[in-house]
């Protein structure tokens, strides 16, 4: 799951959007995975941007995604993935930073907003339509990294 995604959720307020807690709520039917620069990126851009305290940002990842999900670690050793994504694709450093790790934990789709992730050949990216969402979209490989080039 990307930043993006945990935003949106966390900044919903009192307003409703079915389409966006539908998506979420068929993401939850799956394994989930996010990693610590998506959390690090939810809690400064609901802060900067939208107000959220922190202590607010907190309980809600606490309450509605880390239950649900494997958060995974960056390490030194997504460094030499993530330049091969920044050399192949034309994609922000950030998101070549998700793709090592994903690539590492052997996880094949990305629930996003950024567009620029469907030239990446590697991954599925999965988004919700305002008119009907469903994540009937992912694709389920047992082994997403067989179709990887090294």
């Amino acid at each position: 799951m990307d930043a993006n995604l945990l935003i949106y959720l966390n900044t919903i307020g009192e307003k409703q959007n079915p389409a966006l807690e539908k998506f979420y709520s068929d993401l939850l039917e799956e394994d989930l995975y996010t990693d610590v620069l998506i959390l690090d990126e939810t809690l400064y851009i609901s802060m900067s941007k939208y107000h959220v305290p922190y202590q607010l940002s907190f309980e809600f990842l606490k309450m509605n995604v880390l239950p649900y999900s494997t958060v995974i670690p960056i390490d030194e050793s997504d460094v030499s993935s993530m330049e091969k994504y920044l050399s192949r694709y034309k994609i922000k450093p950030s998101n070549a930073i998700h793709l090592s790790a994903m690539e590492r934990e052997g996880v094949a789709n990305i629930a996003s907003e950024d567009a620029e992730l469907d030239d990446v050949k590697e991954v599925k990216r999965i988004w919700f339509s305002k008119s009907e969402a469903s994540t009937k979209q992912i694709d389920r490989k047992k082994n997403p990294k067989e179709h990887l080039e090294q």
